[in-house]
């Protein structure tokens, strides 16, 4: 079993520009807090701690996911489903155990990291010095910078 993991530049990169969208977003929910006269220490400490759970919970995903790219690396993959044919649907090929492992490894991860933020947010619950509502919303602001790097990145190769 291996403890130190060599992280692949791609996941450096991609946690990088999420950590600084989460960074953005997250100072526009504070500003919100502010303008809306709801803003306080626990807001402030609960939106921080959540902006730090996102990050490490995408960072975490994306380590998961470079590990089932390593494990699947010069593996065959079988090929999709496919009619047949008389249009009957062929049996669904068997996965080999490096993909089954693969799969395995991220579901695995993706359970941990679920119930890492069910955790997480039972403790800010309980905590009287953080907001939850404030830590909950930067659990979004992943997924908001991906979708909005995408229309990015669409508009950029239409303009080429």
């Amino acid at each position: 079993m291996r403890f130190l993991v060599t992280v692949q530049p791609a996941v450096r990169k991609e946690t990088c520009r999420i950590a600084l969208g989460v960074g953005v977003l997250t100072a526009l929910e504070i500003a919100v807090y502010l303008m809306i006269g709801r803003f306080s220490l626990p807001v402030l400490l609960g939106a921080l701690l959540g902006a730090a759970f996102a990050v490490g919970n995408f960072f975490a995903m994306a380590l998961s996911v470079q590990h089932a790219a390593e494990k699947m690396n010069g593996v065959q993959l079988p090929p999709e489903d496919e009619s047949g044919e008389d249009g009957e649907k062929e049996e669904k090929p068997v996965l080999s155990p490096q993909s089954q492992s693969a799969r395995r490894g991220m579901q695995l991860s993706y359970t941990g990291r679920m119930l890492a933020l069910i955790g997480a947010a039972a403790a800010v619950h309980f905590a009287p010095c953080a907001d939850l509502f404030a830590f909950l919303i930067p659990q979004l602001f992943p997924r908001i910078v991906i979708f909005a790097e995408g229309i990015l990145m669409k508009k950029e190769t239409q303009t080429k």
